[in-house]
């Protein structure tokens, strides 16, 4: 049988192996615990954490991705609005919240509804893009249409700096327990040429780029993988040397990441 697409793309990742990694160095421990992970998109960052333990609920806000997540991990996946949760109060141990509010318009209310789920005492972990200002990689990120001002890829705001990522923790009971970047300019960068450049391909011959939640930047199905076709097999062959490339990030541990996660625990 056929690894699934989703771990073969993984395979084959930049930015998402390091993401991958950021949230499974930071996870508490998990057994016999109900978990909810928001931001699920095709189900990869599920797969791994169920892989951990403990009982997890998967949720995303398109529902391309909620079916793919499902034909990944089986059950316990679900779709969710971009407000309100569907679960009690003080219902959950532990809240992952992967990489997905800085496209909620109305990040404050969403916050809120995450706090609201988890039991005072239990574990909230938050990745988002940092969104800096200034930096050679945002510049990048400018210069390619992917910033919120211009709309980028349902982008309401360009990310949370790590002091406001801890006012938003803060402000709604969860005491910050620690944050920490990752993802350096070499990857960065290269991520962002690349998603620039799948983008275009996607999107070739359209009038117009009908974007999904999370953007079209990536394949988001099985189907999406194999449109790709051939550019894909040259992605694939060129992989070692862009893998190479972002080796580079060795050379510059003084410089912060361009992504963060920040953990903590609800107080109240």
């Amino acid at each position: 049988m056929s690894e699934p697409w989703q771990l073969q793309l993984f395979r084959r990742s930049l930015k998402k192996r390091q993401t991958v990694d950021a949230l499974l160095a930071h996870l508490p421990p998990v057994e016999g615990r109900l978990c909810l992970e928001l931001g699920c998109g095709t189900g990869l960052t599920s797969h791994f954490l169920r892989e951990r333990g403990g009982t997890w609920v998967s949720c995303d806000f398109e529902r391309d991705h909620v079916r793919s997540a499902k034909a990944l991990v089986g059950d316990r996946v679900a779709q969710i609005g971009e407000r309100e949760l569907p679960f009690r109060s003080a219902a959950v141990d532990l809240v992952a919240a992967i990489n997905f509010l800085e496209h909620i318009e109305d990040d404050e209310t969403f916050f809120a509804e995450m706090v609201r789920v988890l039991k005072p005492g239990g574990d909230f972990l938050f990745m988002a893009p940092r969104g800096d200002h200034g930096r050679p990689g945002f510049a990048l990120k400018r210069a390619l249409g992917f910033t919120a001002d211009q709309e980028g890829f349902g982008h309401a705001r360009d990310g949370y700096p790590l002091p406001a990522a801890r006012a938003l923790m803060e402000r709604h009971g969860i005491e910050v327990q620690g944050q920490q970047s990752y993802c350096r300019l070499f990857t960065e960068s290269l991520e962002d040429l690349l998603n620039f450049a799948y983008h275009r391909k996607a999107t070739q011959g359209k009038e117009t780029a009908e974007q999904d939640f999370h953007g079209d930047t990536a394949p988001m199905s099985a189907d999406a993988l194999d449109k790709v076709g051939t550019a894909y097999k040259v992605y694939s062959t060129v992989y070692p040397a862009l893998r190479a490339w972002t080796l580079l990030d060795h050379l510059i541990p003084f410089s912060e990441g361009y992504m963060m996660v920040a953990w903590g625990r609800k107080v109240r």
